[in-house]
């Protein structure tokens, strides 16, 4: 099997660690593959950088904005250049297994999207002991599109998708903030998803990231009350434009539907309000589907913690 697979890359101010990725994707064991750059407006040496590879290996393709678009537009136009039947994602400051075209194009099979845990790397390209989602909570297959309204698994620099999800894929709602929820809610509602055990990415941890975990860093207990509260205000206003944006896409069963609407609802009124037992009962009773990606044995716990609304954690929660 020779099929063309497609790496869509963006890049931003890449300089520092752009070098490593593309060495790890040029050194892959599996060759068929065009790898297109879409750069979002670097000021440092990233196109120099670029350019020196590009003149040596003819499967680079290079494209420069105009105007910074944002990384999620950026991987969308990326996305539209791709002619591959395959299309894998990459983030300018990681490092593939070499290996790692060739095991997703051998596992795909008749899934949608094929994707893996990653190892955790630091900004030296050292091992920091950790992955991306496990142990600390799971990986999910098959058609579990209601997995991914609360959290993700699906890593946008750890999947590959076959080209026909492309037309569903773009435009990228403008107020869905990463691509990979929305590739991977479409992926499992069009067909399935699957996963290899075995991480195939190096996932760079560093402070630059504009995907860096934010520091809890608290003044004092009306300070921590008032960003917990501010965090989880901005949450709901997130999950209620996904929700949105998840009913809005064809396909979806009637109990997806049903379950989006109790969501929009419940967190379109979420500030003012204690608490929602038509949300507690969805929680109960899709438990094992929405909250998948969570181990088992934690999943009790959020059903309160859902069903309730700003007031009541605002009494009991933000203070914890």
């Amino acid at each position: 099997m020779h099929s063309l697979i497609s790496i869509a890359m963006c890049s931003y101010n890449g300089e520092r660690f752009i070098k490593e990725q593309i060495d790890s994707i040029l050194e892959q064991t599996y060759m068929n593959f065009e790898l297109i750059i879409v750069d979002d407006g670097s000021k440092d040496n990233t196109i120099k950088i670029i350019k020196e590879y590009q003149s040596k290996d003819s499967r680079i393709k290079l494209f420069q904005n105009e105007k910074n678009l944002g990384f999620v537009k950026n991987f969308e136009k990326a996305i539209s250049l791709c002619t591959g039947e395959f299309i894998a994602l990459a983030d300018q400051d990681d490092i593939w297994k070499k290996n790692k075209l060739e095991v997703f194009l051998k596992n795909i099979n008749e899934n949608m999207l094929i994707y893996s845990d990653a190892i955790l790397i630091d900004e030296h390209s050292k091992e920091t002991g950790n992955q991306l989602i496990r142990p600390d909570g799971n990986l999910v297959k098959g058609k579990c599109n209601k997995s991914f309204i609360f959290y993700n698994c699906v890593s946008g620099n750890t999947l590959m998708f076959k080209k026909e999800l492309v037309k569903d894929i773009i435009p990228i709602p403008k107020d869905v903030t990463f691509h990979d929820i929305w590739i991977a809610f479409l992926a499992s509602t069009n067909g399935t998803i699957t996963f290899t055990d075995e991480p195939m990415t190096y996932y760079r941890r560093y402070n630059e990231q504009v995907t860096k975990n934010v520091k809890k860093d608290y003044k004092s207990i009306r300070d921590r009350l008032n960003k917990k509260q501010n965090s989880y205000l901005l949450h709901a206003e997130n999950l209620v434009n996904y929700c949105k944006a998840f009913r809005n896409v064809k396909n979806i069963d009637e109990d997806l539907k049903e379950i989006l609407d109790i969501f929009i609802e419940h967190y379109s009124n979420y500030k003012e309000g204690y608490f929602n037992f038509k949300m507690k009962a969805c929680l109960i009773k899709y438990k094992n589907e929405l909250l998948a990606i969570k181990r088992e044995k934690t999943r009790d716990r959020y059903i309160n913690r859902y069903s309730s609304k700003n007031k009541l954690l605002k009494l009991f929660f933000y203070s914890i």
